[in-house]
């Protein structure tokens, strides 16, 4: 018995250790129950799909067939995704077979029950009215002006509302769709295109086929009337940009750096563009901004503009945005929305890497900074971790993208760069989790970097540092010397589920003589003294925590006047000018010295940020009183760059009069956006010069109608039941959705309603586009508080014959 227990202690022993051990997380910290990957009983290896429509319906006709692989001893019943769908066939390998269909799903039962490993095909025919998933743009257009296309958005899991499906981001399959539709239009989806087949009817059968296996919501199909210009990267991969044959003009603005992205990204991340050819399309109405399905990305066609309109909206950011993804989401997956971060995240931070590439370092650190203010937003409303599935956009694009920026700058450039690589080819169309990041720091560098995603990944919070400076002494060989001791003390609220940060951070220490100190430094107790000597016993001018900001973080940092103005002054970076300019802001004090201050920067700045900042604080002192700050503000408004310009227009309400000139000129500005708002405060400000304003811009249209559409607000909001009437129009199927919007938008700022305008606006509120029914919901809401504007609401709505949704829309504006 003895013996027994001794050996039964000798076994214990590892085991009471290990427990004392360190507890190495791979997941959040947060409870989020149901968030796991989804059962499936088979694996889905080949998706075909085969369809045609009628458009005027709405209408579906679909054949699918699913050829999957047993993952389970035994299995009777196979669950697919269909919501509404209406099954009329099903077969399971070729044999009529027994299923039964809810409102969300159809299960198929398979008798004999299907075994591990055999492979077997489910096949279903089916019609469905989708109002989700697949869209019909246009076809409900009575006066035939907006364009006829047809166009899916799956992510997230709304490919279902047109296919009888696995739809869930967990499995991967090999998809080929077989599209017929009208000759007059151009069919696109994933992969390369096959034959396409002119048949009897007029109709053309498309064929299109991917080679690997991707996500289920990632199928795509576009339809529309498009011209195809070809290019090619460097490495030789077609690029195929589709555009509007009666806007050529869009074609060079809207691709714009298309192929340098490419060659960027494959030069950048290391691995070769995973897939045989790449495609780009706009559709109208689009419900996002854009949608990296693989090997064809779908955009909003809001982004298809011309030169002009491209310096108020351009595609580029965008468009490396979703080509990013065709590596970090569509080549590898996330297996839940806990993993959501590994496709956005790194989509987001490979544009980041671009801006550098392409704008240069200035637009590189603002770049940064837009970032950090997007992740530090979100947590004004929780503290959730990036790894968990309701963390939010905040936390999935910017602060993770955030996170991939500081692994560069903790574990270096060259080494991310192998991390990223052996983590890509060893889960090549395959889903992942953040652990398997994690283990290619291991594989990769020998290196366990669990503290950095522990505080990063799978706990929440940003690290809030005070920091504060005095002089020291530092005993040598040859004696006392001085120092600068910098404090550093973590202040942020400390629990389970944000701790002490632990940081490699580097401190400068700048000199009058225009010489600097500098250390690196981990970073990671609640309170840390960080000691740099300064034998020559130099003059101190500046310090900075972290110069570039390349942390995540808050920063409590008390400086005097001398500090920050030398700071301003002489900064190597500059967003670290910029943070000691943005400091000056509700300063009343020597308004003198901030106009010489406002002067220099507006002279010798080159980065448009540091001069709109400086617009910014002139328009607070002009309205003051400090008169001479005007003359800022109208350098601000001629200034080269649109972002400066916006600035100046942007943060004034109504227009002084000490700038009401530079203000008239910007009628004529290259940007839509500024002459839009030109117009609308010079009319405010000037009322007895209204008639010159709207007539300067009565030929100026602007991308959306926007510029337009501001001059028929005007003029209808005088009574010019013309203007009221081209207004209510623009709110109408015949036009795009931005146009849809902001003309709603105006109608409800002119709190008035015309039986066309009811009639536009209650179309819009049955839009399968949320973006576009929401804004008809909130100006319905707002009119029909008036009991006129709600009984006109009643007599339109009841000239239609309504479905039941769509009575059960519009019933809240009735009553």
């Amino acid at each position: 018995m003895r013996r027994y227990l001794l050996l039964l202690a000798m076994l214990t022993a590892p085991l009471a250790a290990l427990a004392q051990a360190p507890v190495i997380h791979t997941t959040t910290y947060v409870d989020a129950p149901g968030s796991e990957p989804r059962d499936h009983p088979v694996d889905m290896l080949r998706m075909t799909l085969d369809v045609r429509f009628e458009p005027a319906k709405g209408l579906v006709k679909g054949r699918v067939t699913h050829v999957f692989r047993g993952l389970r001893e035994t299995t009777d019943s196979i669950e697919f995704d269909a919501l509404k769908i209406r099954i009329l066939q099903a077969t399971l390998g070729g044999r009529p077979v027994r299923t039964r269909s809810t409102d969300t799903t159809v299960i198929v039962y398979c008798d004999p029950p299907i075994r591990w490993d055999v492979k077997d095909s489910i096949a279903f025919i089916y019609e469905a009215n989708p109002r989700k998933g697949l869209y019909f743009i246009g076809w409900n257009d009575p006066t035939n002006r907006m364009r006829k296309q047809i166009w899916s958005q799956g992510q997230g899991i709304d490919n279902r509302h047109w296919i009888p499906m696995y739809d869930e981001m967990n499995d991967k399959m090999v998809t080929e769709t077989i599209t017929t539709m009208d000759s007059t239009y151009t069919v696109l989806s994933n992969g390369t295109r096959g034959d396409v087949i002119v048949n009897s009817d007029g109709s053309k059968t498309w064929h299109y086929s991917m080679t690997k296996p991707h996500a289920s919501y990632l199928l795509m199909l576009a339809i529309g009337e498009y011209s195809i210009t070809q290019r090619k990267s460097a490495s030789g991969v077609p690029l195929f940009l589709y555009s509007y044959p009666d806007k050529p003009e869009g074609i060079e603005p809207t691709y714009r750096m298309s192929v340098e992205a490419m060659d960027f990204l494959e030069r950048e991340i290391g691995v070769a563009y995973p897939w045989e050819s790449y495609s780009q399309v706009p559709v109208a109405d689009f419900v996002f901004g854009a949608m990296e399905n693989t090997t064809a990305t779908v955009f909003g066609d809001f982004y298809y503009t011309d030169s002009r309109g491209w310096l108020d909206r351009s595609y580029v950011g965008v468009n490396t945005h979703e080509l990013t993804h065709q590596w970090f989401g569509d080549c590898i997956t996330g297996r839940s929305m806990k993993s959501l971060w590994l496709q956005e995240s790194f989509a987001t931070f490979y544009p980041h890497l671009f801006t550098r590439a392409t704008q240069g370092e200035d637009a590189y650190e603002w770049s940064r900074r837009g970032m950090h203010r997007g992740a530090l937003a979100a947590s004004e409303s929780d503290r959730l971790p990036i790894v968990h599935p309701a963390s939010g956009s905040g936390r999935v694009y910017p602060k993770g993208a955030s996170v991939l920026d500081m692994m560069r700058f903790t574990f270096g450039d060259s080494a991310m760069r192998r991390v990223i690589q052996h983590y890509l080819h060893g889960h090549a169309y395959q889903n992942v989790e953040t652990n398997d990041l994690y283990l290619a720091f291991q594989d990769t560098l020998g290196l366990s970097p669990d503290w950095f995603f522990d505080q990063w990944l799978y706990k929440g919070g940003e690290p809030h540092y005070r920091i504060s400076t005095r002089l020291g002494a530092v005993n040598t060989e040859r004696g006392m010397s001085t120092s600068t001791v910098v404090d550093v003390e973590q202040i942020h609220a400390m629990d389970d589920l944000t701790g002490v940060f632990r940081m490699p951070v580097v401190v400068e220490v700048h000199y009058t003589d225009k010489t600097k100190d500098s250390v690196r430094v981990d970073v990671k107790d609640q309170r840390t003294f960080i000691e740099i000597p300064n034998p020559g016993k130099k003059t101190t001018a500046f310090v900075l925590f972290d110069p570039g900001s390349y942390i995540l973080k808050r920063v409590t940092f008390d400086r005097s006047w001398e500090a920050r103005r030398a700071q301003l002054k002489a900064a190597p970076k500059m967003i670290d000018r910029y943070d000691a300019f943005e400091t000056f802001r509700g300063d009343t004090s020597r308004s003198t010295d901030r106009l010489d201050m406002l002067d220099d920067v507006m002279e010798h700045e080159t980065f448009h940020a540091m001069r709109s900042e400086a617009v910014g604080q002139a328009i607070e002192l002009g309205l003051s009183g400090v008169t001479h700050a005007w003359k800022t503000v109208e350098r601000g408004m001629k200034d080269t760059a649109i972002e400066v310009r916006s600035a100046a227009i942007n943060g004034l309400s109504i227009i002084p009069i000490q700038v009401k000139g530079a203000t008239e000129r910007l009628l004529e500005d290259s940007s839509y956006a500024i002459i839009q708002q030109a117009l609308t405060k010079l009319v405010r400000s000037f009322p007895g010069d209204k008639r010159a304003y709207l007539n300067k811009v009565q030929g100026v249209r602007g991308p959306h109608e926007r510029v337009r559409i501001a001059r028929l607000e005007i003029e209808s909001g005088d009574g010019n039941a013309q203007a009221l009437n081209d207004l209510a129009d623009l709110c109408g199927p015949s036009w795009e959705l931005v146009t849809r919007q902001n003309a709603i938008g105006a109608i409800r700022r002119l709190s008035t309603l015309t039986d066309n305008a009811t009639r536009n606006i209650l179309q819009a509120l049955w839009s399968t586009n949320s973006r576009l029914s929401g804004v008809a919901k909130a100006t319905l809401t707002a009119l029909t508080e008036q009991p006129r504007w709600r009984e006109l609401v009643r007599e339109v709505a009841n000239t239609y014959e309504m479905t039941p949704w769509q009575r059960e829309l519009v019933l809240p504006y009735m009553k």
